[in-house]
């Protein structure tokens, strides 16, 4: 579903939503398989193929596995943050899939609030921009407590409203980008300020 670059290490991680999600990683240069892991640094030979391994209970434990459409990105501090949108969270793991924590995202809600991840443009990127197809907000949220902060956008066609929001950058700038499928086949911009 998504592809990220760590060029000084000259590999490719690849978000692959088989078997619910895995992140997969490629020397850069060769294309050559390195590792993979999956929901909390799983080896990708102890994947539960289960459906049980993979049930949504809103309020509830979150699934053993990853429930699908997987997206991710990797912090400036090298942490890869996998988003596992039907499963409404986060997993943060090392560049060896060392799991380190899960960062709940609106798990009061069906599953589908937890798209691609974006950092803040700050050196030490304090927050995560986080696309939410199913409620269509942009939720801020501490990278270092995992508390949601703030949210951006409703439901809608207006500006500043999504109808489909699946797409999220930022720029150098303090740009944020949304790009939405669905009725709202549109990108936005917008200038964040405090």
């Amino acid at each position: 579903e998504e592809v990220r670059l760590d060029e000084p290490a000259r590999e490719l991680y690849a978000a692959d939503s088989s078997f619910g999600g895995r992140v997969m990683v490629f020397d850069l240069d060769t294309f050559a398989f390195k590792r993979g892991w999956a929901a909390y640094g799983h080896k990708l030979s102890e994947i539960d193929p289960s459906p049980a391994a993979r049930v949504y209970n809103p309020g509830g434990p979150f699934a053993k596995e990853f429930r699908g459409h997987l997206t991710l990105n990797i912090s400036n501090d090298g942490l890869v943050y996998a988003a596992d949108r039907a499963g409404n969270r986060i997993h943060v793991t090392d560049k060896q899939g060392k799991f380190v924590k899960e960062i709940p995202v609106a798990t009061f809600t069906a599953g589908g609030s937890a798209g691609g991840v974006m950092f803040s443009p700050d050196k030490e990127q304090r927050f995560l921009y986080v696309c939410d197809i199913n409620n269509n907000h942009v939720w801020f949220i501490d990278r270092q407590s995992g508390m949601t902060v703030g949210q951006l956008g409703s439901m809608g066609e207006n500006g500043g409203q999504f109808f489909g929001l699946h797409m999220i950058a930022t720029d150098s700038k303090g740009n944020l980008y949304t790009g939405e499928v669905f009725n709202g086949e549109r990108v936005q911009r917008f200038l964040l300020t405090r």
